[in-house]
């Protein structure tokens, strides 16, 4: 699958968006409950910032030590599942066992941390605006639009889709300069499973990555 073109969404772009939102949402192993969602994620990017720049030149070449960070400090503020059901869909998604749902969580955002850890190298300097979350009195969920400030070009908007689980803020999707992130990976997938099914699937999500030669 990692040979396949039709997988990957703008792959250059992509590494340079995770690398933004790792910067945003991962160094923290606390999902955050009653600060409000756009205090907590200005509150996060400025300690990112200080963690990456400490570490800029390691991260650099240092794949291990990028990943670790995103596994430790990314996946606790992470919806799972409310990413997975997404992406494949809620038709699909109730068509799935316990099983082959837990192993589809772990191999899609395995997937995602793998390839892009390296975007924590990537981050120079910018600087990010929060505007106030919207919060619906209907579902409880909340917004956030952000945007990323560049010197070379225009500011990249970054919007943050956030729902609440036993009292904790947790994101479930992100769309990023119009492209939602849980569709673009859908298409990519949609006509591999429809190709091999889904068992073989989640058994190509699962495998480890090929070394390079």
């Amino acid at each position: 699958m990692d040979n396949n073109p039709k997988y990957y969404w703008r792959i250059k772009e992509m590494k340079k968006l995770i690398g933004s939102l790792i910067i945003l949402l991962g160094f923290n192993s606390i999902a955050f409950a009653d600060t409000d969602p756009s205090d907590y994620l200005k509150g996060v990017a400025n300690k990112m910032i200080s963690v990456i720049e400490q570490n800029k030149e390691a991260l650099k070449t240092d794949s291990k030590l990028a990943e670790n960070l995103v596994r430790t400090h990314l996946l606790p503020i992470i919806d799972k599942e409310a990413f997975s059901r997404g992406t494949l869909g809620k038709k699909t998604w109730k068509t799935l066992s316990d099983e082959q749902k837990e192993l589809f969580k772990n191999g899609y955002i395995s997937r995602v941390i793998n390839k892009y850890a390296k975007g924590l190298s990537l981050y120079d300097g910018q600087a990010f605006v929060f505007q106030k979350a919207e919060i619906s009195k209907r579902t409880g969920n909340a917004r956030v639009k952000s945007a990323m400030k560049q010197s070379d070009s225009e500011p990249l908007d970054i919007h943050y889709h956030l729902t609440k689980k036993s009292g904790n803020w947790l994101i479930t999707n992100i769309i990023v300069a119009g492209t939602d992130m849980r569709k673009s990976y859908k298409n990519q997938f949609k006509p591999r499973i429809k190709e091999i099914g889904m068992d073989k699937f989640i058994e190509e999500l699962n495998a480890p990555p090929k070394a390079k030669n």
